[in-house]
């Protein structure tokens, strides 16, 4: 003779009430727990109705604490399906604490005010066309930004069997615009520098006079075309001023993390971004003048530093950054800061800068064999 059947998670059995006392009344069920435990629930009110919802309360609790994808279906909401998801992300030990914030914030910002009102089911291929067209008349990359999250968050529905299949993949693909990356002139990167150098050093303009760490600052990342965590990340132990040409170690960048505000992660934004990189005169003059004004201090200070000696936040040198593209007069050109990938610097002098040959980098064996096929600077 077969038993009685186990409740599924996260659901409860019927639900009992006795009294123990004058006035008090006891309301006690069985509650399958997310471990697959099941455990007794109890609650107690002054009437046999107030048992009762208190312990419908202290279930809903539970339930909320448990593995909220567990009790998921394609009629849930899809709010639910998105807590379950980001629920899911937390515990992922292979992404950075900053990437499961971005993702948060555009989970909340870009996809939840679209679908936050249909269920799993709803959540169609139709809708989600549309949804993407509306995106991407927007810009392209909200529109890649939406795509990606969404895909996730399904791709997440997929895997707890709520849905057969993704419906992301079977909208039209977006089509990337066409791009061509424009040199900067010599005029406007003397521009820039000269902007740099001059910011905020008006007579008459209020507020602390400026340290020259922003001058410096894009000194040091036109020479060396870090972003701009990487360079706000430079240990005094980073950089190697008895080489030959002086090198810098690229091993950290500067994040802002939710809770904790501005930290120096202990590694770049991606394993290939670990790297060596040589160090033109212009930039080298300038990393030896910021370690004069740490001399005394540990390999571990920064290069670039708060009044405190905590880092600089990313944030705050973009916006002081586009107020220098605002003096220079190039505001409106879409001109970013520079990075690996779009690059600024030829390694003559300062006077010479133009977008790239690259800065030579000391790499994995891997990236070491890739770059020996390609032409050198002088062949292009």
């Amino acid at each position: 003779m077969a038993g009685r059947p186990r409740l599924p998670i996260s659901t409860f059995g019927t639900i009992k009430t006795t009294e123990v006392g004058p006035g008090r009344f006891r309301a006690v069920t069985r509650f399958r727990d997310w471990d697959g435990q099941s455990r007794q629930v109890t609650a107690t009110g002054s009437s046999r109705n107030a048992a009762k919802i208190a312990l419908k309360i202290e279930l809903a609790t539970r339930m909320r604490v448990g593995d909220a994808g567990d009790a998921l279906n394609a009629d849930s909401p899809f709010t639910m399906l998105a807590d379950a998801w980001l629920e899911d992300l937390m515990l992922d030990v292979d992404r950075a604490d900053s990437t499961k914030d971005i993702y948060e914030r555009e989970l909340r910002g870009l996809v939840l005010p679209f679908f936050e009102n249909f269920t799993v089911r709803e959540v169609t291929v139709g809708r989600i066309e549309r949804f993407l067209k509306v995106q991407r008349a927007k810009s392209y990359t909200r529109a890649k930004h939406s795509r990606t999250i969404l895909s996730m968050v399904l791709g997440f529905a997929v895997r707890r069997g709520m849905i057969p299949r993704n419906p992301v993949k079977e909208t039209s693909r977006m089509k990337k615009p066409k791009h061509t990356p424009k040199a900067l002139t010599s005029e406007q990167i003397a521009s820039i520098r000269t902007a740099a150098r001059d910011w905020r050093t008006a007579e008459g303009t209020k507020g602390p006079k400026p340290d020259g760490q922003v001058r410096d600052l894009i000194e040091v990342m036109l020479g060396t075309a870090t972003r701009i965590g990487e360079t706000l990340a430079l240990h005094k132990c980073d950089v190697d001023m008895t080489a030959d040409p002086p090198r810098v170690h690229v091993s950290g960048t500067v994040i802002v993390r939710k809770g904790a505000g501005v930290v120096r992660q202990s590694h770049p934004k991606t394993h290939e971004s670990n790297r060596v990189v040589a160090v033109p005169p212009f930039a080298a003059e300038v990393i030896r003048q910021r370690l004069m004004l740490i001399g005394a201090e540990d390999g571990e200070h920064l290069l670039f530093f708060s009044r405190n000696g905590t880092p600089l936040a990313p944030y705050n040198v973009r916006r002081v950054f586009r107020e220098i593209l605002r003096n220079s007069g190039l505001e409106g050109m879409e001109i970013t800061p520079p990075t690996p990938s779009v690059g600024l610097v030829q390694h003559c002098s300062p006077t010479s800068l133009a977008f790239r040959p690259r800065p030579t980098y000391w790499g994995t064996p891997r990236r070491r064999r890739r770059r020996r096929t390609m032409p050198s600077p002088t062949a292009r």
